[in-house]
C-alpha cells in the first residue's frame, strides 16, 4: 500500500463516510452459486453522494504487463529480453486495478490488485480482461469503502465481499460451507501486491 504522509484528515472523514454508507442494492444474480449480489454500478451508484458529501474520492486505474517485478513492483513486458544474446523469455500477463481513494486535504491511500489473464471459452483476450477487471474494480471498491455487497447464503457474513461472476469459468469460489460440492471449488488465488522501493 501507498500512502501519503498523513492520512490523519482522509481517516476522519472515511470513518464519518462509512457510518452513513448504505447497503448496495444486489441487482444481479451469480450464475454459479445463484446468490443475488451488487453490481459494479450499483456499488458505485450507493457509495458516490456519501463520498462526495465527506470529500472523498475514489478513482480506479487498469493495469496491466507482465508479471511484477520483485524488487520495484513495476509490471515488466509481457517478453522481456534475457542474458547478452536478448532472446525474448516470456511472462505471465497480469491484469488489475490501482484504486486511490483521496480526501479533499492531498492526502490519500492506494492499492494495487493483479491477477493473471486467463483465456476464457467464447471470449477474445480483450473481452476476458474486460470481465476481470470488472470484476476487480467490483471487488477493490467494495473493501476498500467497507461496503456489504453480496447475500451471506451460508452463515459466513462478509467471506465474499461481492459475486464472482465475472470470473472465468471453472475459476469457482468456496462459500464457507464444506458440502462436497462445495469442496470441489476453489477461490481465485491474487499474486501478492507488488512491493515497490522506498527510493
Amino acid at each position: 500500500m501507498n500512502k501519503s504522509e498523513s492520512i490523519t484528515h482522509l481517516a476522519t472523514a472515511l470513518a464519518k463516510a462509512q457510518a452513513e454508507m448504505p447497503v448496495a442494492p444486489m441487482d444481479a444474480t451469480n450464475p454459479f452459486l445463484k446468490n443475488k449480489y451488487a453490481t459494479l454500478g450499483s456499488v458505485i451508484q450507493a457509495s458516490r453522494p456519501i463520498l462526495a458529501k465527506h470529500k472523498l474520492s475514489l478513482v480506479q486505474f487498469p493495469i496491466g504487463g507482465g508479471a511484477p517485478h520483485p524488487a520495484s513492483g513495476h509490471l515488466l513486458p509481457s517478453a522481456e529480453k534475457d542474458g547478452a544474446q536478448g532472446t525474448a523469455r516470456p511472462t505471465t500477463e497480469f491484469i488489475g486495478v490501482e484504486s486511490i481513494l483521496a480526501h479533499e486535504s492531498g492526502e490519500f491511500v492506494s492499492e494495487r490488485v493483479l491477477i493473471p489473464l486467463v483465456e476464457e471459452r467464447g471470449k477474445s483476450k480483450v473481452q476476458a480482461a474486460g470481465s476481470l477487471l470488472t470484476y476487480l474494480r467490483r471487488y477493490s471498491w467494495a473493501s476498500i469503502l467497507g461496503i456489504y455487497a453480496e447475500e451471506d447464503t451460508d452463515g459466513c457474513a462478509g467471506n465474499l465481499p461481492v459475486g464472482n461472476a465475472a470470473m472465468p469459468r471453472g475459476s469457482g469460489s468456496t462459500t464457507g460451507n464444506h458440502s462436497a460440492k462445495a469442496s470441489q471449488q476453489h477461490r481465485p488465488t491474487l499474486p501478492p501486491p507488488p512491493v515497490r522501493s522506498q527510493n
